[in-house]
């Protein structure tokens, strides 16, 4: 291809992102951000863990996997949001034989991490947000939450 065919493309390409409200391939790439070792994209993530069992079992390994991405160098961590519903709102209940995971909560909130428990299995389970760990903000539902984060860009992992 020739130096003007180049020019002309690359032109109308800028001008069609301008025109249509896209973007290049290149500030595509550079809004993308960096890449791995291995050549992988890493755009800043933002996920949300979602949590519906009561088993402990499960609730450690759905705050382990928060953990996880955090400490994950190949991945940029932009907003982590940990949602639970049903019995697994259970977790952000005060430290008890069924609940062992107040320092983790608080733990990972230190570090940006942010908690909101199902309003509507709060009122199943006679919950109340002063019967809650610090700083878990209760949503109306937890579905709807979901959907509105996964709406703002928001990755979504579901744990056991």
């Amino acid at each position: 291809m020739d130096m003007n065919r180049r020019r002309f493309v690359s032109a109308a390409g800028t001008l069609g992102a301008l025109l249509f409200g896209s973007e290049t391939v290149g500030a595509a790439r550079d809004r993308r951000g960096a890449r791995s070792q291995d050549g992988r994209p890493t755009p800043p993530a933002k996920t949300v863990v979602h949590l519906s069992s009561g088993e402990q079992t499960a609730q450690r390994h759905a705050l382990l996997n928060a953990q996880n991405l955090l400490e994950d160098d190949s991945v940029t961590v932009k907003n982590v949001v940990f949602v639970a519903n049903g019995k697994g709102v259970k977790v952000y209940t005060p430290p008890s034989e069924e609940n062992e995971f107040r320092e983790t909560i608080t733990s990972l909130q230190d570090r940006g991490v942010e908690f909101r428990a199902c309003g509507n299995a709060m009122d199943a389970l006679d919950l109340t947000k002063a019967d809650l760990v610090d700083g878990v903000e209760p949503v109306p539902s937890a579905v709807g939450e979901l959907a509105r984060l996964q709406e703002l860009g928001y990755g979504y992992i579901k744990a056991p």
